[in-house]
């Protein structure tokens, strides 16, 4: 070994007194190298082995720069998987999941699809990645692949009779359907239903119609339809109508669809109807009325009163509390010289009366239920802008468009048929979907290399979650 610097064999010793066995200094590529040297018997060799360890590198000026250790990811055999939720969203679907294997190929996809909807929404790209969280991608073999995926929606989008065969066996005998529209901006100039159209927000932009169809006896969605962007209301509605291959349902809409002329048509297919009036309406005369007793509401004391007319039969409901609110309003126009005192006498006459008309015989307090339970169908649409995450689109097919919101308006199944389970425990204050799906992703399932399974510990909150729906996890 050439000579050493003074300053190198200095620390070089120093490195000696603190290391145990033994320190020897190599040089290797003009670099000073530390080492500790040791040796073994090698039985297969038959002979003593040399065995050396880095321990780090003196510098010119004697500094000791130490081997920094490798800080390697150490991995497990295991497999972790979410269950919980990924469980209770496959199982809110078993009954469109039946009909549509008999209907389509692309069931498994559409499912699956939705599932990944329901619980953590992700763009078409990050499908495969999320559904290998959930346990459920090893009971399950699909390709969520971007252009199969893709694919799928674009066919199933142009499969009109599929999505009316599914609809209709989703409905119960009688049942009456709730019906929205909203509108939805797209940012691809490719699409031909998107057209311009001024939306709520009085938004003058590119954007297509969703129709919501919205069952009163399940408390689920049960139908979807995409119309272009400057279609009026009333229009979509007819056109819903006639698609239905079953013909014994109703609808409950709002005042947006008072059409007399709509109401002719649904008489005409014997389709039941429960439409409330606007105030200028020829029908809101509460003269003569023979108040037939008050019922409750929400805690509020609502009177109640119906008479017969020309489309079937005129239901009132005075509200004291909405009255009140109505009065006030109306008060305050007078003050600000927007309205006269005789115009408030004029129109006081209706604060705080509700009317609807049907053709159904039926308590007022049944129609007044039906008519607010269509509260479920802007909810409906607050979870599919929000919770499911379909409030815009940037795929360039019209049957891509209609196909993706086709699997939305699946994905809302499940949404529902947790809040309904929900409601029935009284639990809507205290805890909402989305937390459910949370806290169900807690339960985790693992498995071993060697195929074992178990799960791993349960957190309290999604153990008591699971007691919620005990023919999901205690069957």
């Amino acid at each position: 070994m050439k000579k050493i610097p003074s300053e190198i064999e200095k620390t070089f010793k120093s490195i000696r007194k603190e290391q145990q066995g033994c320190v020897e200094l190599k040089i290797i590529k003009n670099s000073y190298c530390v080492r500790r040297a040791t040796s073994i018997w090698d039985k297969k060799l038959k002979k003593v082995r040399k065995i050396t360890e880095h321990l780090g590198v003196i510098a010119l000026d004697g500094t000791f720069k130490r081997k920094v250790p490798r800080r390697g990811i150490h991995e497990t055999t295991r497999e972790i998987f979410e269950y919980g939720n990924g469980l209770l969203a496959h199982y809110m679907l078993k009954d469109v999941e039946e009909i549509l294997s008999r209907s389509t190929p692309y069931s498994t996809e559409l499912v699956t699809y939705a599932v990944i909807k329901a619980i953590d929404p992700k763009p078409i790209r990050l499908l495969s990645s999320r559904w290998e969280k959930l346990y459920l991608s090893k009971e399950m073999d699909v390709s969520l692949s971007p252009r199969n995926i893709s694919s799928v929606l674009s066919r199933v989008g142009a499969e009109v009779s599929l999505w009316y065969e599914l609809f209709s066996k989703l409905m119960g005998e009688g049942d009456i359907i709730l019906y929205d529209l909203t509108a939805v901006l797209t940012y691809s100039e490719t699409i031909k239903t998107a057209e311009k159209g001024r939306n709520r927000d009085h938004s003058y932009l590119n954007q297509i119609g969703v129709v919501l169809a919205f069952s009163t006896s399940t408390g689920l969605p049960v139908g979807v339809e995409v119309f272009p962007g400057s279609m009026r209301d009333i229009a979509t509605i007819r056109d819903f109508r006639k698609r239905f291959p079953k013909k014994d349902f109703g609808f409950i809409s709002d005042k947006g669809f008072s059409s007399y002329t709509l109401l002719d048509d649904l008489r005409e297919d014997m389709t039941h109807y429960v439409v409330p009036l606007k105030k200028n309406s020829v029908y809101m005369d509460p003269r003569w009325l023979r108040w037939k007793g008050p019922f409750v509401y929400r805690g509020r004391h609502v009177l109640w009163a119906k008479k017969k007319s020309d489309y079937g039969i005129t239901y009132f409901f005075d509200d004291p509390k909405v009255r009140g609110d109505q009065e006030t309003a109306l008060l305050k126009s007078v003050k600000k010289g927007t309205i006269t005192l005789e115009k408030f006498e004029e129109k006081r006459k209706l604060a705080g009366i509700i009317g609807i008309i049907s053709d159904l015989d039926r308590n007022g307090e049944d129609v007044y239920d039906l008519y607010k339970s269509r509260e479920d169908v802007e909810l409906a649409f607050d979870a599919l802008n929000n919770a499911i995450d379909s409030d815009k689109t940037y795929l360039r097919t019209e049957e891509g468009v209609r196909g993706y919101y086709f699997v939305s308006f699946i994905a809302l199944r499940v949404y529902f048929s947790i809040l309904r389970r929900l409601r029935e425990k009284e639990l809507t204050s205290k805890i909402s979907v989305e937390e459910v799906m949370f806290e169900l992703s807690k339960v985790m399932k693992i498995r071993e290399k060697n195929g074992k399974e178990y799960f791993a510990k349960i957190p309290k909150k999604a153990r008591k979650i699971m007691e919620l729906f005990p023919e999901v996890f205690y069957t």
